[in-house]
């Protein structure tokens, strides 16, 4: 069986898959890390939120197409 022979929904399966890999990969990332350089701990400055809100919304368009 080749990939030619898989449905195309496996592809948003796969996708969706890998959003939520880079979820986990995204939280991994230790706050003081983040907060290095900044001159306050405001919760606005914390990249994991804006990459969460990015890859909740390719979520929403990958389950509305599947």
């Amino acid at each position: 069986m080749s990939l030619s022979e898989l449905p195309v929904v496996w592809a948003n399966y796969v996708s969706i898959a890998g959003f939520l890999f880079l979820a986990v990969l995204v939280w991994s990332i230790p706050r003081d890390l983040i907060y290095q350089d900044s001159k306050d701990d405001a919760g606005w400055r914390d990249i994991r939120w804006w990459a969460t809100v990015l890859i909740a919304a390719q979520l929403v368009l990958y389950s509305i197409f599947t």
